[in-house]
């Protein structure tokens, strides 16, 4: 009998955990997915003026999709500079999270963050290209989230091919309030050989990417997220933190 409510009890705790799934971090991936039917539409508020807007679809039960397509100068006076192509995503949850086990998911994105560069077919900060992530939930005062992946980027026309490394937490406070930290080792952006000079590609420290974020949930449906990127500083033209704000609006049909 104690062993059944032993597992109930488990049961449970994991089908609460489910329901702080994040999809991303700041800048890396989680082994969190939209369920079949679910979509998340975000508008991401970045510097130089720029917007990025993307959707992601729950497909399967265990498959996603998504979109994103975005630019600099949307806002003021100057002329817009659009991105070259529409970026896509996808994940694919390998194994659900269980009591001894994390889940894990394979994921494939091609959208980066910041400034896009033609001439390198790459942005401020590397996508993620082809990826894999495991994910572990605790519960302590609240959920405790960590997320521990690799990944190999197609924007390596800077001849840096290495695979890369990256890992995060995220911390609930209440309903209503996650903490989250991501790094990322930015192992294959360290010396990027180019042949002309782009100002914010040429100089990186080597220090990789931590990033900081608070997300605030007004409802089930809505939530804003407050992202401080590259907080080590890695690009040289960062003061302080590349601050960006994300709008998350989630339906279902």
């Amino acid at each position: 009998m104690k062993k059944w409510l032993m597992l109930l009890l488990v049961s449970i705790t994991v089908n609460l955990l489910s329901g702080y799934e994040m999809l991303r971090l700041g800048d890396i991936p989680t082994a969190g997915i939209l369920q079949q039917g679910e979509v998340q539409i975000d508008t991401k508020i970045y510097h130089q003026n720029g917007i990025m807007v993307g959707s992601s679809v729950g497909i399967f039960r265990k498959f996603m999709f998504g979109i994103s397509y975005g630019g600099e100068n949307i806002v003021g006076n100057q002329k817009p500079s659009f991105n070259e192509k529409i970026e896509v995503n996808a994940k694919y949850r390998l194994f659900d999270e269980g009591p001894s086990m994390p889940a894990i998911v394979l994921g494939f994105d091609t959208q980066g963050h910041g400034r896009y560069y033609p001439s390198v077919k790459r942005y401020d900060i590397k996508s993620k290209g082809f990826y894999a992530v495991a994910s572990r939930n605790y519960l302590m005062m609240g959920n405790l989230g960590i997320h521990v992946g690799t990944n190999y980027s197609l924007e390596n026309k800077d001849k840096q091919k290495h695979l890369n490394l990256f890992f995060g937490i995220d911390k609930s406070f209440g309903e209503d309030v996650v903490f989250m930290l991501d790094y990322d080792a930015a192992l294959n952006d360290i010396k990027p050989e180019i042949d002309e000079q782009l100002v914010g590609l040429d100089n990186r420290k080597g220090n990789g990417f931590l990033n900081l974020s608070l997300l605030l949930r007004f409802s089930e449906s809505l939530a804003i997220r407050l992202i401080a990127y590259d907080v080590l500083e890695n690009n040289r033209l960062t003061a302080t933190a590349d601050r960006s704000i994300t709008i998350n609006y989630n339906m279902k049909f």
